[in-house]
């Protein structure tokens, strides 16, 4: 396998990445070099001088898959090429769809679903065949079991990229505790990607935020690109850092909203009792330098629900638990730039989408029988009332 990649910015060759024994080295063209705008990173800019790091880039780091799916990709193909982090990304180059992409003399071709079919599919086995037939087309981190699949709009016929999500055995349904999660972020006015609940409660579904409806690519960068971390480093440092960070990468007229949201999801997921929003689950979108705000909120479950004494990823305020209003307040006073009321204000509203969640599981739980179900849903119902 070859040891350097060509690395496109919007179809166009800006640079190539070389890894060979412990160092990774990236360089930009002399044409790359003449256009500011065609930068990798947020954290690269354009320069004649080589980018050396002692691992792949953090921005190249992004796509690799962890956890369930590296353990598919180390089987299928550790006989027959190398599948370090460079090996890794390389054959997974093909997949890579974005601003950023690869160019790469093989096509990646996936067969397309139908939604409908997708979310109502009687077959047990689905997700393990969307494995088998996705799984080296999914560039995609996290440790949960999840597949990047082509669906086809019955009505458009254009085809879009959608993450598809099952669960371990050590977390039962948890895709239902995502999906009502998701609801109560969505209703407490944080921008959330199109997303779904299959059915039979098996699968969630989430479109792909960084694809526009034209199918125009939009930048997309996790706090750990932004804060040069490994992704062994996403649980290290804390929510100030995160918000600085935003402060830094934001663009000014975007600025006070991104932080606005920001403050929206540390209640949220304080008060979901999310014990994994790590760094790599916060980012930033974007089109072009000018338009650099916060990404979408994804991933957020209630980890307590599996984990009793579970605590935050990162430190608030100098510790890892779970902080009252007043505490919660402050942070967006002192480090989301909040003036009290509007503090307050934003805060009511998370208060408002766990309404939300509250009345959806309560709803619920008149009928359902599932005990692993049920486990989730009253769990779930005791974090809203507690806090209602």
């Amino acid at each position: 396998m070859a040891n350097s990649l060509q690395v496109c910015i919007h179809g166009q060759v800006v640079g190539e990445l070389n890894c060979s024994g412990m160092e990774c080295i990236f360089n930009y063209t002399p044409d790359a070099c003449e256009q500011p705008s065609l930068f990798v990173s947020l954290t690269m800019p354009i320069r004649s001088k080589s980018y050396v790091n002692h691992q792949l880039h953090p921005i190249f780091e992004m796509h690799l898959p962890e956890g369930y799916l590296l353990s598919i990709i180390k089987k299928h193909f550790s006989k027959v090429t190398d599948t370090d982090d460079f090996g890794l990304l390389h054959l997974l180059s093909p997949s890579v769809r974005g601003r950023l992409e690869y160019l790469s003399e093989s096509t990646s071709n996936l067969p397309a679903l139908a939604l409908e079919d997708l979310l109502h599919s009687n077959n047990p086995k689905l997700f393990e065949e969307l494995v088998a037939k996705f799984a080296l087309n999914t560039p995609l981190s996290g440790v949960q079991p999840k597949v990047l699949a082509c669906i086809e709009n019955k009505v458009t016929l254009k085809t879009e990229g959608y993450i598809v999500k099952a669960w371990g055995e050590d977390y039962p349904e948890l895709a239902l505790n995502e999906f009502l999660c998701m609801q109560a972020v969505k209703h407490a006015g944080i921008t959330v990607p199109e997303f779904y609940l299959s059915s039979d409660d098996q699968l969630f579904v989430m479109k792909r935020f960084d694809i526009g409806e034209d199918e125009g690519v939009l930048g997309f960068e996790d706090m750990c690109v932004l804060q040069a971390r490994q992704r062994d480093d996403k649980y290290k440092g804390s929510y100030e850092q995160v918000a600085k960070s935003l402060r830094v990468f934001s663009s000014p007229r975007l600025r006070f909203s991104s932080l606005a949201q920001f403050f929206k999801m540390i209640v949220m997921n304080t008060l979901l009792q999310n014990g994994d929003a790590h760094l790599k689950n916060f980012g930033v979108l974007y089109e072009d330098s000018n338009s650099i705000r916060l990404a979408p909120a994804y991933d957020i479950v209630s980890t307590t629900v599996y984990i009793k004494n579970d605590i935050p990823a990162l430190t608030l305020l100098g510790s890892k638990r779970w902080h009252d209003k007043e505490r919660l307040i402050q942070f967006g006073m002192v480090s989301c730039l909040l003036n009290k009321k509007q503090a307050m204000d934003l805060y009511q509203q998370c208060l408002e989408g766990m309404g939300v969640l509250n009345a959806l599981v309560v709803e619920r739980l008149e009928y359902e029988k599932h005990p692993d179900k049920k486990r989730v849903l009253e769990h779930l119902n005791k974090l809203a009332e507690k806090v209602l």
